[in-house]
């Protein structure tokens, strides 16, 4: 590392080589998702777009096949949030994520007289088949009779016999969940049952060094509040726990914000190479990995990408760094992608983005009989 403070546009080139967005990834759907550290998917289209921006050649067969296949699974992980993430990751994702959950939810469990621990054991046992969320409810509350959790939870949160007894995780979505424009209802499967076989959870301290080492591979240079509000950590100390377990297999900078960074002392930052426009997904975990995201995201615009109510809608890049939104929207037969730049685009990115959209379009409606590009003013 640098031992002067590391510009912005040095974190940029750095987070777009990590993240495939300067050069795409071969490989496996499985292992670039690792290198990714997964990736966020509340909903089914955004991971396979995603992956279109960062995998060479993906097609949409890709990840269904790696999803039914069992090497990629999708789960509630990191900040509580649906993920696609790479089966061999999983368990240390999970039991970092779910020991941040049997924290939230200790409180209600204290009211409603139960113990999350024995929740989580039951919730398992019941899943070695595929179960509705409505399924879960009964058989937990047929297991415990005369608990009034809706009361011992905070007003407002829905399922809370599933809420309490999946806080400490072990449950996986069984596809069709995860599948390309798939919006069902999901059902649930136990972990073990799921990836055939037992699932070695590493304890919560080894889990959440191994989350520290995937978040830095993936988005590095990064601070420990970066870390923290990627991984969902509330609390800081087991954070800095982590990152003292990995000694000198860091090294520390500084941002030219002033702010401490942390990066794997075998990773480089790159140089100022120049940058394609690329297009992230909706909830592109590249824009909600960090605590600061003017890396990546101008400060001007962060009002028009991330909304009141948490979404973060597409954008485009140029030069690395968010230069705009984009839509794509079906009219009869054809397929419109929409561009609203943020700024002046010149006649090169302009171009650039008209072929690379069409891509997209062609990529996320096949079935389009015509594909336009199209530019819309601010």
């Amino acid at each position: 590392m640098s031992p002067r403070p590391l510009s912005r546009r040095e974190l940029n080139r750095a987070t777009l080589h990590r993240q495939g967005l300067l050069q795409p990834f071969d490989g496996p759907v499985d292992e670039v998702i690792g290198r990714l550290a997964g990736l966020q998917a509340q909903h089914a289209v955004p991971p396979y777009i995603a992956l279109w921006s960062r995998r060479a050649g993906h097609a949409i067969a890709d990840l269904e096949e790696a999803l039914t296949g069992r090497s990629a699974v999708k789960a509630t992980v990191m900040r509580t949030t649906l993920h696609i993430v790479a089966a061999a990751d999983y368990p240390a994702m999970d039991a970092a994520s779910g020991q941040q959950g049997l924290r939230t939810w200790a409180p209600s469990a204290r009211r409603a007289g139960l113990d999350l621990d024995e929740l989580n054991d039951q919730v398992r046992a019941f899943c070695t088949e595929p179960r509705t969320v409505l399924e879960i409810e009964a058989h937990l509350a047929g297991l415990h009779p005369g608990h009034d959790v809706a009361a011992a939870v905070p007003a407002g949160v829905r399922n809370p016999w599933f809420r309490m007894a999946t806080a400490a995780g072990g449950l996986v979505h069984v596809p069709p969940s995860g599948l390309w424009r798939e919006h069902g209802k999901p059902t649930y499967l136990s972990a073990e049952a799921w990836l055939l076989g037992e699932v070695a959870r590493p304890s919560a301290e080894d889990a959440l060094v191994t989350l520290v080492e995937r978040y830095l591979a993936a988005y590095g240079p990064a601070s420990l509040a970066d870390i923290g509000k990627w991984s969902g950590q509330l609390r800081k100390t087991p954070v800095r726990a982590a990152v003292e377990r990995l000694g000198d297999r860091l090294v520390r900078a500084t941002s030219a914000d002033g702010d401490d960074l942390l990066d794997l002392a075998d990773l480089t930052v790159p140089e100022d190479p120049p940058v394609a426009p690329r297009f992230l997904a909706r909830w592109d975990s590249v824009l909600i990995a960090y605590a600061h995201r003017e890396r990546i995201l101008p400060a001007p615009y962060r009002d028009a990408v991330v909304k009141k109510n948490g979404d973060f809608l597409p954008t485009f890049l140029v030069d690395g760094f968010v230069g705009g939104l984009w839509s794509l929207r079906r009219d009869g037969g054809t397929a419109v992608l929409a561009l609203q730049p943020f700024e002046r685009t010149s006649r090169a990115d302009r171009t650039a983005l008209e072929e690379l959209g069409e891509e997209l379009a062609r990529f996320a409606e096949p079935e389009a009989s015509s594909y336009q590009v199209r530019w819309v003013a601010d």
